[in-house]
């Protein structure tokens, strides 16, 4: 390498290439070590915002000094004017080999002790107001060590990183869909540290159990179910859980941020208690109970309406149609990333189901190209959530190819059908029904 500090470092061997950077082991001459060099493709350094992402990666890195982030070296712009970052060289595996050789699920006490470094280099960035904003099993690297431990957990990649010189950009997707906060599957435009505690409670569930908590068709579907289902519980998934990792995993995955760990220090200290005694020989720690079995009331029907926003409309101003006639209805609406949308009505028996009908039916008529579905199912208790079965026919039912390009745009289930078809005109055969409009009040057609 050459231009500025370059002349400090050569090249061995390209050992990685992703979508915006190629990895280059290296040697750094002044201290005798190889290196990692993380160099913009030549095609995205004449980007200005790719090209000011990674430099403000650089600039996040240098600011870090914690045995569990990847350590910093050097940064500069090389001769072809192509920024580049150099970092501490690594042996080791990342902790996305490391659960493809496991099938996913690893001992407790190599489970506890990774989300415990983690938690660590996660409370070393939080200090230095940075919030990660990208926890999964490939941003972990487990690194080789010497004597008794077997490996040092390193935090990697601040790609995605916000501290409070960063720009936010409302809606846009940051992250990993599996990995996201309810704040980020919002597309909320303010994350916090206890984002990261949640994406880190997230992989220490799946490294306990072999199982993600929240999965689905696709992306869309996740979000949602982030967003919107209760938090399923570690014990469902792994039935021999410890009630104390019980406890601690559900406090991590707490929907809303203040119910979790305060601090990333607070957890780690949380885990290290449960390996100092045992994962069966701890308590419950202060502050940590059991959540309650949850069931769905037969007698307590709730609807809700999953929405794609039309790509030409804009959707600030769109999010505020569907929100005004949503909430018109008695409708509380959630916003999803990107152009999705949300909005659940509750009600004594059918009511609510019957309300969210009135309102898809006028969602329609006054936003050219929405696509909803609309589908019903018994009632978690009001601010629980939803079940994952409603979020799961919703998502199917809205994502469904379309029949025909005559399809009214309100996709129903067949369970939603049947309560539905006395007082609504419906169309479709099983597996591909829609909701017309209002028997005896003509129908609505977009």
């Amino acid at each position: 390498m050459s231009g500025g500090g370059a002349d400090r470092f050569t090249l061995a061997e390209r050992v990685g290439i992703g979508a915006t950077a190629e990895v280059i082991r290296g040697f750094d001459l002044e201290r005798r070590v190889p290196v990692a060099i993380k160099r913009l493709h030549e095609h995205l350094a004449v980007d200005p915002m790719t090209r000011d992402r990674f430099e403000r990666e650089a600039r996040l890195s240098a600011r870090i000094k914690s045995e569990h982030v990847v350590g910093f070296v050097d940064a500069g712009i090389d001769a072809d004017d192509r920024p580049y970052l150099v970092l501490e060289w690594l042996e080791g595996e990342d902790l996305a080999h490391r659960m493809r050789a496991s099938h996913a699920r690893l001992g407790t006490a190599e489970a506890l002790t990774i989300a415990r470094q983690a938690s660590l280099g996660l409370f070393a960035l939080h200090e230095a107001g940075i919030v990660h904003r990208d926890v999964k099993p490939g941003n972990l690297f487990l690194a080789e060590q010497g004597g008794d431990a077997p490996f040092a957990v390193k935090l990697l990649d601040l790609g995605v990183a916000h501290d409070n010189t960063s720009e936010n950009i409302d809606g846009v997707a940051l992250g990993t869909p599996f990995y996201m906060s309810p704040e980020q599957a919002r597309g909320d435009a303010e994350i916090g540290i206890r984002s990261d505690l949640f994406s880190l409670g997230v992989l220490l569930f799946e490294l306990l159990s072999g199982k993600k908590p929240f999965v689905g068709d696709d992306a869309f579907s996740v979000l949602a179910k982030i967003v919107l289902q209760a938090p399923p519980r570690l014990s469902d998934a792994w039935p021999d859980a410890p009630p104390a990792l019980d406890a601690l995993v559900a406090r991590a995955l707490a929907r809303d941020p203040e119910a979790r760990f305060s601090s990333a220090r607070e957890m780690a200290d949380a885990l290290a208690a449960i390996e100092l005694a045992g994962p069966f020989g701890a308590p419950l720690a202060e502050g940590f109970s059991r959540p309650p079995a949850l069931l769905p009331s037969d007698d307590h029907l709730v609807g809700v309406i999953f929405g794609r926003l039309p790509l030409s409309s804009n959707v600030g101003r769109t999010r505020g149609v569907f929100q005004r006639i949503a909430e018109h209805h008695g409708g509380v609406v959630i916003p999803l990333l990107g152009r999705g949308v949300a909005a659940v009505f509750e009600g004594e028996c059918a009511d609510g189901l019957l309300r969210a009908a009135d309102a898809a039916l006028d969602l329609v008529k006054q936003v050219t190209g929405v696509r909803l579905s609309l589908v019903t199912g018994g009632a978690l208790p009001s601010g629980v959530g939803l079940s994952a079965s409603v979020i799961e026919r919703g998502t199917r039912a809205l994502e469904r190819p379309r029949a025909d390009v005559n399809e009214p745009p309100v996709r129903i289930d067949d369970e939603t059908a049947q309560l539905l078809e006395e007082q609504y005109a419906i169309e479709g055969a099983p597996g591909s029904l829609s909701l017309r409009g209002t028997r005896g009040r003509g129908s609505t057609n977009s």
